[in-house]
């Protein structure tokens, strides 16, 4: 491998040699995770850490949504995933973790306490909160993303440090009224971390669409550190593949905005508090988020 002659391309955007320094981690390896990943092996990202639940492999209905095909029908997806990214970029380290977050948050905190910064692309809400709070406590940068129903469009969230977390962002968008009055998706109703896990009708390319601008968030992220000018101006995007009267005015549409943090958030707001109370919060409020969406 020539590394100079890889990134002759995008060197002078990319700037390989801070992303060389980074490390990567992906909660969920589907068809939006793997394409965040991919796009991570492109910029140089130098450990990519691959986590997908215990004994999930490409299936024939994965093809034609995944970066995946037919040649790795029936491997897990974390070790083909990690072959395909090699193949991109082999300088770049790439890990892989056969794990259930919700049953191992130990180990899972010991992957986000390594990372620079954790990708959530899980389908299932408890997930999403388990990792929200470990992400919150080891202060690392939380990104994620979500294909609303039809593949109409999608949200990007980054959660940072002291900013708003996963959890103050549902509580903003499902009880503030910010879409009370429109026809959204029903993919915006995620405060039940015990609900059953979404699996969206949508086209790859409305996958891609949104898990781009998941990458380019990250993207963001990591050159922001260096350079604050070419940071996202925000913590929020909303994007819309397709018009949908009182959610996108029109086809291709972004909105870009800053959800405050919410003072009285019991993942975020605990910062006086012990781990164990922390824990302990953690857990009411996913049982609140419960009852109050039955």
């Amino acid at each position: 491998m020539n590394r100079e002659e890889l990134f002759k391309r995008t060197e002078a955007i990319l700037k390989p040699e801070i992303a060389r320094q980074e490390t990567w981690a992906f909660i969920g390896v589907g068809s939006g995770g793997a394409r965040v990943a991919e796009e991570a092996a492109r910029f140089g990202v130098g450990t990519i850490i691959l986590v997908d639940r215990p004994g999930e492999k490409l299936e024939e209905h994965n093809v034609i949504r995944h970066v995946l095909g037919y040649r790795d029908l029936g491997r897990l997806k974390i070790e083909a995933l990690r072959d395909h990214l090699l193949n991109i970029n082999p300088e770049c380290k790439v890990e892989t973790v056969s794990l259930d977050v919700v049953k191992d948050r130990q180990r899972l905190a010991e992957i986000i306490r390594r990372s620079t910064q954790v990708h959530l692309c899980t389908d299932n809400e408890r997930s999403k909160h388990v990792t929200n709070d470990e992400a919150v406590k080891a202060g690392v940068t939380l990104i994620f993303a979500g294909v609303f129903d039809g593949g109409c469009g999608g949200e990007v969230g980054r959660v940072t440090r002291g900013g708003a977390c996963y959890a103050c962002m549902a509580t903003y968008l499902n009880r503030s009224g910010k879409f009370d009055e429109q026809q959204a998706p029903e993919t915006f109703d995620y405060t039940n971390p015990d609900g059953p896990e979404k699996s969206t009708a949508a086209l790859n390319l409305d996958i891609a669409q949104i898990t781009l601008i998941q990458a380019r968030v990250g993207l963001l992220t990591m050159l922001g550190r260096h350079d604050k000018a070419a940071d996202l101006q925000g913590n929020y995007v909303l994007f819309g593949n397709r018009a949908v009267e009182g959610l996108f005015p029109r086809m291709l549409s972004s909105d870009i905005w800053e959800i405050p943090r919410d003072a009285g958030c019991l993942v975020c707001g605990a910062a006086g508090m012990s781990e164990a109370d922390v824990d302990a919060a953690a857990e009411d409020i996913l049982a609140k988020a419960v009852c109050q969406t039955n």
